[in-house]
This record gives structure tokens, C-alpha cells and sequence, in this order.
């Protein structure tokens, strides 16, 4: 069952991958740091990758949090070389990473298909 689960969110990530241009990675990562799901083509670590962007997130969402900013809807990094986008699930107890290479990656593109696959993945959950 949870193999048929994960195979699932491999084949949501790998139709991500064909619909963002210039694409590097994306992930499907528990709050507690650990992926569920991954897909890059490239040579990278995701796994420590999305260990520290969790660490990340949860300051972000602690400082949006104490501020009385709202809820968090996603979380941008950009460098000299590429976005990483991070998106929660509903119940914020799983996130959607995202990264494509800034040269011709598209940003509104990126946010909004972060939307999307959230919801997907989020179906594909077993309590949904």
C-alpha cells in the first residue's frame, strides 16, 4: 500500500518535471525533513538538500507566524543560478519543493503549478 503510494508521488513529480521550464528538482518532504518523494535528473544530494530548505521553512513560517503575517503560502529563494520554491500541503505537515534554473525558468509559472501539484499530491495522501 505505501508503495503504491510512493509511486504515485514519483509520477505527479516526474509530470512536474515536464511542465516547469528549465527544470532542476522537486520534492515531496515531511516536516520532519524526510522525502516521500524526489525526482532530479542532475547529480544532487536531495536528501540533505531538503533536510536544511525544512529547517528553513519552519523559520520562515515561525517569523510569518509571530508577526501576525498570516499563513505562509510559499517560500521563494533565489540565487545567482536558480529558484527554489517551497509550498506547503493543506495541514502543513508536508511540503512541495521546487527548483528550475533561473536563466529561463519561469517564476508566475513555477507558482502556479506549485499550486496545482500541492493539491494533487495532497489527493494522493492516504487521508484524503
Amino acid at each position: 500500500e505505501s508503495n503504491k503510494m510512493a509511486q504515485k508521488f514519483d509520477e505527479i513529480l516526474k509530470e512536474l518535471a515536464g511542465e516547469v521550464s528549465d527544470y532542476i528538482a522537486s520534492a515531496l518532504v515531511g516536516i520532519d525533513g524526510i522525502n516521500l518523494a524526489s525526482h532530479t535528473d542532475l547529480e544532487i544530494d536531495l536528501d540533505l538538500f531538503t533536510s536544511q530548505m525544512t529547517l528553513l521553512l519552519k523559520l520562515v513560517s515561525n517569523s510569518s507566524d509571530k508577526i501576525g503575517a498570516g499563513q505562509l503560502e510559499d517560500n521563494l529563494v533565489t540565487t545567482e543560478k536558480a529558484y527554489v520554491l517551497m509550498r506547503y500541503l493543506p495541514g502543513n505537515q508536508y511540503y512541495l519543493v521546487l527548483m528550475a534554473f533561473k536563466k529561463s525558468g519561469n517564476l508566475g509559472n513555477m507558482r502556479l503549478l506549485s499550486k496545482l501539484y500541492t493539491e494533487r499530491l495532497n489527493k494522493a495522501m492516504p487521508h484524503a
